[in-house]
């Protein structure tokens, strides 16, 4: 494998910016209930709003700084219920990782790895089987939750999952699957499967030349999309605990893989040199596959201890399978990330998408709906300064038209130092709320959450 890129830019850069304003930690769990609404939250609404990032808890030093990366630290899960037109309570916890269980005197959690697969678990949350899990990328196992997001266990799923796991999964509404993408340092990229019964299944094993980073995948009833971007493991020249830094040696290029895992079949395409975190939805249209994706220019080349290397833009890849060739075409460029959309449409051909604008310096603002077939973007401002993550798409339960639902997400107002959290109409987008739950606290910009509602675990 190769690990010899030449030494990047950014030897000098500093932690700072992700332990400050919006991206500051919090110091200490958090329990609210009968919160403030102003609105009428709908009835439909019967369950869970989850978020959660990394949330640091070490000393914020001159030394930490220097090695702190983003991406790093502590899990914290923040969760919001919803009852019957009613915010019942909120709740901020730790996801207890060794570390955690060390620095803040808890019991360990039990479960498989320990000792090599317990450390943090900070990136997302999905539901399996009846159950909630928090998911990290590079190694670490997940951890399941209790209804009230206490740490229950480390899982590998029945001892079915073979390494590590991802931050990201994807969920095919027509096979009732989860799909999945999984690296870690000197392993091969695994492409996993978790069926309803919440067992994993390794259908692939990718052997490359390097160790990408990846995010994410997306997928279509025929492919897997497997990205290798020039992010790729580098230890020795990382200033930071994250390994995986800009390599000026390697091309982007992305794959298809066949859903059945024949690795003999993945068919690779050149891409603009870029980086990618998030992959919007994936479809087939004859013999071309159109991927649309929120594209950086580049990622920890100038900045490693965070991904401020310019606003990601979303375009499109339509890839000929046919000719081997891909083209691009550019669908928004205000900035925009944390791509959204009606689950029902993954893997298939879709009309909305729902992003976060993402500006200089990791600074977020309105959320924007973009309507793919008229080539139109509606944005909702939150008001001055205030800033939304990732903008959730919640369906109908007796909708019909793709956008028949609600857009909820947590929104930060600098000036009072707390978060909301908006539920919007997804047809009347730039319309008033069609409710406000008032937070105790501020929810330190996250990476990713999502609604689970209550039937899920009946």
């Amino acid at each position: 494998m190769n690990v010899t890129a030449a030494a990047p830019l950014s030897a000098n850069s500093t932690g700072e910016l992700y332990v400050t304003g919006h991206l500051a930690p919090l110091r200490n769990e958090v329990t609210a209930f009968d919160l403030e609404v102003v609105g009428t939250i709908p009835e439909e609404l019967n369950g869970r709003f989850l978020r959660t990032g990394p949330n640091p808890i070490e000393e914020h030093d001159t030394a930490f700084l220097n090695g702190h990366h983003w991406f790093a630290g502590a899990g914290m899960v923040h969760g919001l219920r919803l009852r019957e037109g009613k915010a019942e309570w909120f709740r901020s916890r730790f996801v207890v990782d060794r570390n955690v269980a060390k620095l803040r005197g808890y019991e360990p959690i039990p479960g498989p790895g320990e000792g090599k697969r317990d450390g943090p678990v900070n990136t997302n949350a999905i539901v399996v089987g009846g159950k909630i899990y928090m998911g990290i990328e590079a190694g670490n196992l997940p951890v399941e939750l209790d209804y009230e997001l206490e740490s229950v266990q480390r899982t590998d799923f029945g001892g079915t999952l073979e390494a590590g796991f991802s931050g990201h999964t994807r969920f095919d509404p027509l096979t009732g699957e989860q799909i999945l993408l999984a690296y870690e340092a000197f392993e091969p990229i695994r492409y996993i499967s978790i069926g309803r019964d919440g067992r994993a299944t390794t259908k692939a094993r990718i052997d490359l030349p390097h160790i990408p980073m990846i995010h994410d995948t997306a997928f279509t009833q025929s492919y897997v999309i497997v990205p290798d971007f020039p992010v790729t493991f580098q230890p020795q020249n990382a200033h930071t605990s994250f390994p995986w830094l800009w390599d000026e040696g390697r091309p982007s290029r992305i794959g298809l893989l066949p859903r059945d895992g024949n690795v003999s079949r993945l068919q690779w395409f050149e891409t603009p040199r870029c980086y990618a975190f998030h992959f919007a939805n994936a479809y087939d249209e004859g013999d071309l596959t159109i991927v649309d994706v929120l594209k950086h220019p580049s990622m920890f080349r100038t900045d490693q201890n965070g991904p401020n290397e310019g606003a990601p833009i979303l375009v499109r890849w339509t890839l000929n399978r046919s000719t081997g060739l891909l083209s691009e075409e550019v669908l928004d460029d205000h900035g925009n990330d944390f791509p959204r959309i009606n689950g029902q449409r993954a893997g298939q051909t879709y009309r909305y998408l729902y992003t976060a604008h993402w500006g200089a310096n990791v600074q977020f603002g309105p959320a924007m709906k973009h309507d793919l077939e008229r080539g139109t973007t509606e944005l909702h401002d939150y008001g001055p300064r205030r800033m939304t993550t990732e903008p959730v798409f919640v369906r109908k339960p007796d909708g019909s038209a793709e956008d028949d639902g609600w857009i909820i997400s947590s929104v930060y107002d600098p000036e009072t130092r707390r978060s909301d959290i908006i539920i919007l109409d997804a047809q009347d987008f730039t319309g008033d709320p069609v409710a406000t739950i008032r937070l105790p606290v501020r929810i330190p910009f996250t990476f990713h959450g999502g609604w689970a509602p209550d039937k899920a675990f009946e």
